[in-house]
């Protein structure tokens, strides 16, 4: 027979092999022994059980690409701080479960899950003077036709750029005499304390 299990190592195992192999080694049986019984290599019997102890599951993997970094405990840890704190960040949620992963795979996992993380701010909110004076901008700019381009300053704000401190100013610059001096556009960031 030694030509038979030359054959069947190579062979996938399956669903029902690899319940026997996890059913005898769970009731106590050696590898070698329960290699023997299912005729398998020994090699064939400790994977399967090394998956099983692993990862809580005897399947096969489905599809290719990298092996998860994390375990169904961990994945469980993961929904739970989202679940706990909706605030959280990617970020703070990798630090609570500790485990080695990527933001991107929290979002990932947590996509599955139909849950999401909150991201962090990217620019400051803009305060209620501050949006006064963005409206203001957008009704003078709005109200800044053909003609009255050159008599009107347009002054608005840049919220991106506000976290540094700058502000930017618009203006509408040029005159329009019989259309043959076309309108120009430009702008200045100066520092807010100057504004």
């Amino acid at each position: 027979m030694p030509g038979k299990r030359a054959r069947r190592h190579f062979s996938q195992l399956s669903e029902f092999e690899r319940g026997l192999i996890i059913g005898m080694k769970t009731a106590g049986w050696s590898t070698h022994r329960v290699a023997g019984q299912v005729d398998r290599s020994e090699c064939t019997v400790r994977n399967c059980w090394e998956q099983w102890t692993r990862e809580d599951t005897h399947a096969r993997k489905t599809g290719s690409g990298a092996t998860r970094k994390t375990r169904r405990r961990e994945n469980r840890r993961i929904m739970r701080q989202a679940l706990v704190d909706p605030t959280g960040t990617r970020s703070t949620i990798r630090a609570d479960v500790g485990v080695a992963i990527v933001p991107q795979t929290i979002s990932r996992y947590l996509a599955e899950a139909n849950l999401k993380s909150k991201r962090p701010f990217r620019a400051l909110p803009l305060t209620p003077k501050h949006r006064q004076l963005r409206l203001q901008w957008v009704q003078a700019r709005s109200m800044c036709g053909m003609s009255q381009i050159g008599k009107r300053l347009c002054l608005g704000m840049n919220p991106g750029l506000f976290g540094g401190q700058m502000i930017t100013v618009y203006g509408c610059g040029g005159t329009l005499v019989s259309g043959t001096n076309p309108p120009t556009l430009f702008y200045v960031t100066l520092p807010a304390q100057l504004v």
